[in-house]
């Protein structure tokens, strides 16, 4: 009795043990998803005072059996003077299989957004798109997203990235170039 006692016990430890490292090792990745933390990559765009321009700023791959419930997104960065409004873009797929991110964009508040197929593919990705429009000229950038999301019905998380750094230059008429050197402020 005693020895079934003592097996009881080292097995709820153990199970007690993998659920804590369960927790730490989910801890340590949670925070990269579904959102990346830094940019690699950046945009620039040259336009005119009042016309409105939209960049995909954040790409999710949804992993195969995740749902994940979009709740509110803000944008992070110097945009006094101009309004910035971000959508969600699911992929649309053309006759010749190409996968694009940004063409099509629907509201990103209470959107779900679920892996399309069981394995890591392209129709699983999703994309965050940025909508700019200044209202008077200069320079403006989106440097961070910062998401609400839950993952698979759990609690309420906020996650912080960007894959593409957005600079945006406006002027009226709008400016010849946009490059990261040139100061149009």
């Amino acid at each position: 009795m005693a020895r079934s006692a003592d097996l009881v016990t080292r097995r709820l430890r153990n199970a007690a043990i993998a659920a804590v490292v369960a927790t730490l090792l989910g801890g340590c990745t949670a925070g990269s998803y579904p959102i990346s933390e830094r940019g690699g990559a950046a945009q620039y765009n040259p336009i005119r005072v009042g016309q409105p321009i939209q960049a995909s700023i954040v790409f999710i791959q949804v992993r195969p059996g995740d749902t994940i419930d979009l709740l509110s997104a803000e944008p992070v960065g110097a945009f006094d003077g101009a309004t910035v409004r971000l959508f969600l873009s699911r992929p649309v797929i053309h006759a010749n299989g190409e996968h694009v991110i940004g063409e099509v964009v629907e509201p990103l508040e209470g959107a779900r957004v679920t892996s399309a197929v069981p394995t890591d593919s392209p129709d699983n990705n999703v994309g965050i798109v940025g909508e700019l429009v200044a209202q008077r000229p200069g320079r403006y950038e989106v440097t961070s997203v910062r998401l609400r999301y839950r993952l698979n019905g759990g609690p309420e998380r906020v996650g912080e990235g960007i894959d593409v750094l957005w600079t945006v230059c406006a002027d009226d008429p709008a400016p010849a170039d946009c490059a990261e050197a040139s100061p149009t402020d």
